[in-house]
C-alpha cells in the first residue's frame, strides 16, 4: 500500500465529485535519456481498472497506478473561484516494476 493523505480542501472537493480520484505517474525525459515518474492526481476513476489498486482515505477512493514509488503521496487542492487542480507532493522516481 502506498502512503498517501489528502488535505481537507481536497478531500471535500473530491467527495463532490464523486468521492474518486487517479494517483498515476507521468513520464518526464530528462535531456540526456533519463526519465522519471511525476506523479499527478486526476478526478474520477482511472479509465480501466487495470494497472490500479484502489485503497480509501478519509471516504475517497484513491485509484494507484501499480508500480508507483510507495510514496508518502499529499494531495492538495489550489484554485481561485471555478477554476481547481490537484496538486501532488510526494516521492519523485522510477516506477517500481516499469523499465
Amino acid at each position: 500500500m502506498n502512503a498517501i493523505s489528502l488535505s481537507a480542501r481536497a478531500r471535500d472537493w473530491l467527495l463532490d465529485r464523486g468521492g474518486e480520484v487517479t494517483l498515476r505517474g507521468s513520464p518526464r525525459h530528462g535531456c540526456c535519456g533519463g526519465h522519471a515518474a511525476v506523479p499527478v492526481a486526476e478526478a474520477g476513476a482511472p479509465r480501466s481498472s487495470e494497472g490500479y489498486a484502489a485503497q480509501e482515505v478519509d471516504g475517497v477512493c484513491v485509484h494507484v497506478e501499480r508500480g508507483l514509488h510507495d510514496g508518502p503521496y499529499r494531495i492538495d487542492l489550489e484554485g481561485f473561484l471555478s477554476l481547481h487542480r490537484l496538486t501532488v507532493v510526494g516521492a519523485v522516481g522510477r516506477w517500481t516494476n516499469k523499465p
